[in-house]
């Protein structure tokens, strides 16, 4: 049975605005698209409770997740300084199958904070992707990307007054791997008539290992998935009619 870890951060700074990067010194080798529960005593000693992250980056020696601060618990995480002592559940999960991408041509797409998890997936794959990117505001966390893909198209709503599945054509590839809003899933699963799309969704988790349900989404067969344990990853045939 998993247990949490004990960690230290060894950073944690801000890259665009309201999107922080950390870093946390344990080396538990993940598959791409897996998470990790968090957790940790605040700077305030008020208790902040387990929440799933998903791997951005990984080596031997620290996890890297990227994160957005959007109420009162990732507030306290853009408070802890480098040296503060966290907690660490996983790797949990169902991740991305890589096997699917071998001499395919292949699309990763991200929307907003959905490019967290993809780093190690363009890392890992096979070969270098085309990689689309869609923000509500300016890009962000973008360049880390460039090295290990074959292009780079990104849209910002604000600025474009479009979405980035507006620039993408599903039937240009054999295979997608996505992470965004669920809406933006469901959008690149109508528009595809041929690629295999391995979508990873986003929900609430209070535990992480599929007991509490608080994660389970409906199928397209009527039934429910746990997002935690049945997912993050799943085949898009599995999630959307």
């Amino acid at each position: 049975m998993k247990t949490y870890k004990n960690g230290v951060i060894t950073e944690n700074i801000e890259i665009a605005p309201s999107i922080w990067k950390m870093k946390v010194d344990i080396g538990l080798k993940a598959k791409s698209g897996q998470f990790f529960m968090f957790r940790t005593e605040s700077f305030r000693n008020e208790p902040l409770l387990s929440r799933p992250f998903g791997v951005c980056d990984q080596d031997d020696e620290e996890l890297t997740f990227l994160y957005q601060v959007v109420g009162a618990g990732t507030e306290i995480m853009a408070g802890l300084t480098p040296g503060h002592k966290v907690k660490l559940l996983g790797p949990l999960g169902r991740g991305f199958d890589i096997d699917f991408a071998k001499d395919k041509k292949v699309a990763v797409v991200a929307g907003g904070i959905g490019i967290a998890p993809l780093l190690d997936l363009v890392k890992n794959l096979p070969q270098k992707p085309d990689f689309y990117a869609g923000f509500t505001f300016d890009p962000y966390f973008v360049d880390d990307f460039r090295p290990y893909v074959k292009s780079v198209t990104t849209i910002s709503f604000k600025n474009d007054k479009k979405f980035i599945t507006e620039d993408l054509n599903p039937d240009d590839y054999d295979i997608i791997y996505a992470c965004g809003p669920n809406g933006l899933l469901k959008a690149i699963h109508e528009k595809n008539t041929k690629a295999h799309l391995q979508v990873s969704m986003e929900a609430h988790m209070a535990c992480g290992i599929g007991a509490c349900l608080g994660c389970t989404v409906p199928s397209a067969d009527g039934d429910f998935l746990r997002v935690c344990k049945d997912g993050p990853v799943f085949d898009a045939r599995e999630v959307f009619e």
